[in-house]
């Protein structure tokens, strides 16, 4: 016990492999059954997986793909174009002893304790294997291939439908993955949109959620009516076709070697489930694009970033292939308007061969009207589902905008969790430890993208509040310590009540946006200097923005700047140039010498 202890910080494999022992976790049944067929050997399991997972895929209609990109005319209208990618030794060196030692080795079965140690010998031959490959545009088979292990999500855990798969494969495959990828980024980043959030560096869920949060406020502020349309489509990253991704990175500016090099890498890649020591038979992977792949996700943004050109009446965020559709209605005409882009959306899923699920996809409408406008909207002939309350993104948003589901859910959420580290905590004897498993599974639920939805009314403070205040009391107990108060447990514990870190965050991410440490022009652009004020030195240094609700006045922008306009002088915070951990530890020592 000691030694899961003293790991958890340095080795949290020990912890959860503890965990999974009392829990009897991570076996499977005996008897795996899919599609009216049981399996009940290893091997047989196995298969029965790749089956299933097989069927994701869709087949091409041809594999012949056009390497000729000598006349340049896909490619011409754009800014960007790239041919090649620079390898030398020392980049490979330090990409090869940057890896991961606790991960396992590929379809190749090279482990990563090898290639670290060897770093030094093999960056030189490993050098000339990835010049090689790029210049020929060939990718060795062995790298095309990958290893796939089933996942349990949720539900009968006999039936393989309620498993998803990881892939993992090779790692040399990897390191060239990684620089093809760093280069590229750089070449096409400015074809992907401002609308885009997921896997781009700088942006992340909370921005995304930000925009539309302000988004929705907004139009409630103006008594306009919001609708959002919240897609979803089946099986996307799966479904790529890849006679369609080269014609876009064609168009993107990627050609020459380069491109030659990714039609083989998309071409006959394999996949074999790994299952308890058993394989199953090796697979083909028609369509989509690699998964557990670095190039992968980015493969992914760039195939959809022409997508917005479906939504000239309306406004669109994404999240990787989450999408939604924002429109302020005012009139019928506004309706019908957002309805046009959505049937040319539907001609552009059926052009790129996106298969949309228009059952999940879902309409929401936020006004505090009580007579709406329009009577729904529809794809493909089906109606979209009306609710009055949708999960985006991790955070329950509801018609009104009150946020109060989602307190509710996280409160229920970090109360599970906080039962769960008392008990696999009951042995354990260092403070710094149990302080260690409350911040990682309790407090992340309670403070995950509180920019957002950070509450107003002190009885959704209080609620929150309450998880810390009973983990605390806990603490007490386990030093064998007695508190006088909440505060009095706070210094002794250091630990900043849960309202003082929400505060903090919200001043932190104003100071990234300004900064540039989150990279969204549409964020910026909602930053306002006070600009009739004779010095810029005095506060308030930020113009609030003018609200009439609390709908507003709650929002993002409204409540930040208005937090950062009240921060001391004598901290010393610069909007533009003090670093956000700087900005942190300054509040801290703020509360703590109270």
């Amino acid at each position: 016990m000691e030694k899961i202890e003293s790991s958890i910080s340095k080795n949290p494999k020990m912890f959860w492999s503890y965990v999974k022992s009392k829990k009897n976790a991570g076996a499977f049944p005996n008897v795996m059954t899919y599609n009216n067929t049981s399996a009940c050997t290893g091997q047989d399991i196995s298969n029965l997986f790749a089956s299933y997972f097989n069927t994701t895929f869709q087949q091409p209609e041809s594999n012949d793909y056009n390497t000729d990109t000598s006349s340049g005319t896909c490619f011409s209208n754009y800014t960007t174009s790239i041919s090649s990618v620079e390898i030398n030794p020392t980049r490979v060196l330090k990409l090869l002893k940057s890896l991961d030692l606790s991960k396992s080795g590929g379809p190749d079965q090279i482990p990563p304790i090898f290639i670290v140690n060897c770093a030094t010998s093999l960056a030189e031959p490993v050098t000339i294997l990835f010049r090689r490959s790029l210049s020929e545009g060939i990718v060795p088979k062995i790298w095309k291939s990958a290893y796939v292990t089933p996942i349990f999500k949720k539900g009968n855990k006999s039936e393989i439908e309620n498993y998803r798969p990881i892939s993992k494969i090779c790692l040399f495959s990897k390191v060239l993955e990684r620089i093809v990828y760093t280069d590229l980024y750089e070449a096409v980043k400015c074809n992907l949109g401002d609308e885009q959030h997921g896997f781009l560096r700088k942006r992340s869920t909370t921005s995304n959620l930000i925009l539309s949060h302000e988004f929705i406020s907004e139009g409630m502020e103006q008594h306009a009516q919001v609708d959002i349309i919240y897609t979803d489509y089946s099986k996307c990253f799966d479904r790529i076709d890849h006679r369609v991704l080269l014609q876009k990175l064609l168009s993107a500016g990627i050609h020459g070697d380069l491109y030659r090099w990714f039609c083989s890498y998309v071409d006959n890649r394999t996949q074999a489930v790994v299952l308890q020591g058993y394989t199953s038979d090796w697979a083909s992977v028609p369509s989509g694009v690699p998964q557990g792949s670095i190039l992968g996700p980015l493969l992914f943004i760039l195939f959809i970033s022409d997508i917005k050109s479906c939504f000239k009446h309306s406004h669109i965020l994404l999240y990787a292939d989450d999408m939604k559709i924002l429109k302020k209605v005012h009139n019928n005409l506004d309706t019908h308007l957002l309805q046009e882009d959505l049937n040319r959306f539907e001609s552009y899923c059926s052009l790129n061969k996106l298969q949309l699920n228009v059952s999940k996809c879902y309409h929401v409408t936020y006004t505090r009207k009580k007579t709406l406008i329009g009577t729904g909207y529809s794809l493909y002939g089906q109606t979209i589902n009306k609710v009055n309350t949708i999960r985006d993104l991790g955070v329950i948003f509801d018609s009104k905008l009150l946020f109060d589901q989602h307190i509710e859910s996280i409160v229920k959420k970090a109360a599970k969790a906080l039962g769960f580290i008392t008990r696999m905590s009951a042995c354990f004897r260092s403070i710094k430890t149990i302080k260690i498993l409350y911040c990682s599974f309790v407090r992340s639920h309670l403070e995950y993208a509180s920019q957002v939805w950070n509450p107003q009314y002190e009885i959704y403070k209080s609620r929150i509040e309450a998880i810390q205040k009973k983990f605390l009391k806990y603490l007490d107990f386990k030093a064998r310590q007695y508190s006088t108060d909440y505060n009095h447990r706070c210094h002794r514990y250091h630990f900043l009540p849960l309202e003082y870190r929400r505060f903090t965050n919200d001043v932190c991410f104003l100071m990234n946006i300004a900064n540039g440490t989150i990279d969204c022009a549409d964020l910026v652009a909602k930053l306002e200097l006070r600009t009739n004020q004779l010095s810029l030195r005095q506060r308030p240094l930020l113009s609030v923005p003018f609200s009439s609700t609390n709908y507003r006045r709650n929002a993002f922008f409204a409540r930040s700047t208005s937090s950062f306009n009240k921060l001391p002088l004598e901290l010393n915070i610069d909007l533009f140039c003090t670093s956000a951990r700087t900005t942190r530890q300054t509040l801290a020592k703020q509360f703590f010498q109270q």
